[in-house]
């Protein structure tokens, strides 16, 4: 049943991290919420995180910021802070993103006080128990995986981005998703063109589980295309407590010849990118699901992927290749793309088909009626 009420419907994101501090992949699906839910005028939204740019303003929604840095034992130290924010917020609907400390409080916000949580899955490891991994500090892991538990078990919804998710979710904490909704992105605005020289391209910014050097790998691996080029687009890694391979990484980058690496760029820019790219990379270790997937598809890009082949997408839609985490066959797969046209271009066909009938911003309508299911509000 659908939430009566006069008034716009008060709904409160509670993530770490405002897209305004770092446009990661949760907060950029946040962000393609807020953008897509409030023009509709039903919407009262409100965002509390810990990480804000100090120079962000706000038009469509209010932004609160809760704690202080996050230090040994992550996000619990904000737990008073982050409930007297929600009780003076006082939102009829919670959206939680990004597993933390925060999941717990805010689900036990909600259960004290007539509040609905939803709690959307962002990684398979928010869904695996002990593959929660929240620094080194095993007092700092303890506290927030307990609270991730706590948050999901008593979360009024749980929604999910794939039926993998859903499985995991099911068959390590026996509680079934409430929906599964997939990731989505708005139609591409730029001019597709693949005019241009061969583009291969990895996007990601530059951590240790994303695995550059595995395609820095492919690029030296596959040097003997000089018609090919590579592209490297994301943050460069932090220099603090990772400065030695910060240094590696960098190093090894310039070391190849065939590979330009931009650095960090803008949603709008990476778009650009991928418009005139030919072959996109995925290196990662696991994802939640890329959102540089929907991207490359909604620009005719074929996707290949060493590790992450979500709900099987590569095997039943056939718009790209999953090289089951072989490297040798991820640089077969890339090279033949690379020499096949008509076979690159029937994939990314398939990819925009796929992509804008799974992933459009229609899905954001999927989880307005899981927001405005429930208790009836006055």
């Amino acid at each position: 049943m659908r939430m009566k009420t006069n008034r716009k419907l008060k709904l409160c994101v509670v993530c770490p991290v405002h897209w305004s501090a770092f446009m990661g992949g949760s907060q950029y699906q946040i962000k393609c919420i807020v953008d897509e839910l409030v023009p509709s005028g039903r919407y009262e939204v409100s965002y509390i995180a810990n990480e804000i740019n100090p120079e962000f303003t706000a038009t469509n929604h209010t932004v609160y910021q809760v704690g202080g840095a996050v230090r040994k034992l992550g996000y619990m130290p904000h737990l008073v802070h982050l409930y007297r924010e929600l009780k003076r917020i006082k939102p009829d609907v919670i959206y939680q993103r990004v597993a933390c400390g925060y999941t717990g409080i805010a689900a036990w916000y909600a259960n004290k006080n007539k509040a609905r949580m939803v709690w959307h899955v962002a990684h398979e490891g928010d869904v695996v128990r002990g593959n929660l991994i929240y620094g080194r500090n095993p007092i700092r892991r303890s506290l927030e995986q307990m609270s991730v538990i706590y948050g999901l078990r008593r979360a009024d919804a749980i929604v999910t981005q794939t039926a993998d998710q859903a499985d995991l979710l099911f068959s390590n904490f026996g509680r079934s998703a409430d929906a599964i909704v997939p990731n989505f992105h708005p139609a591409p605005s730029e001019d597709i063109d693949k005019s241009g020289p061969v583009t291969v391209t990895w996007i990601a910014n530059l951590k240790l589980w994303k695995q550059p050097e595995k395609f820095i790998h492919l690029a030296k691996a596959l040097s003997d295309m000089p018609n090919v080029r590579f592209l490297m687009v994301g943050a460069p890694p932090p220099i603090f407590g990772e400065s030695k391979w910060h240094h590696e990484i960098m190093d090894l980058i310039s070391s190849v010849k065939n590979l330009t690496y931009l650095g960090k760029r803008s949603q709008a820019e990476v778009n650009e990118i991928l418009a005139k790219s030919h072959v996109f990379v995925n290196t990662s270790l696991h994802e939640g699901f890329a959102n540089t997937f929907i991207q490359a598809w909604m620009r005719h890009v074929p996707v290949v992927s060493l590790h992450e082949n979500p709900d099987g997408v590569f095997d039943a839609e056939e718009v790209g290749i999953c090289a089951s985490g072989c490297e040798s066959k991820l640089a077969s797969a890339v090279r033949s793309l690379a020499e096949d046209a008509v076979r690159r271009d029937a994939m990314g066909a398939r990819g925009y088909r796929h992509a804008m009938r799974n992933h459009s911003v229609d899905n954001a309508t999927l989880l307005a009626e899981i927001f405005e299911s429930g208790a009836v509000h006055d």
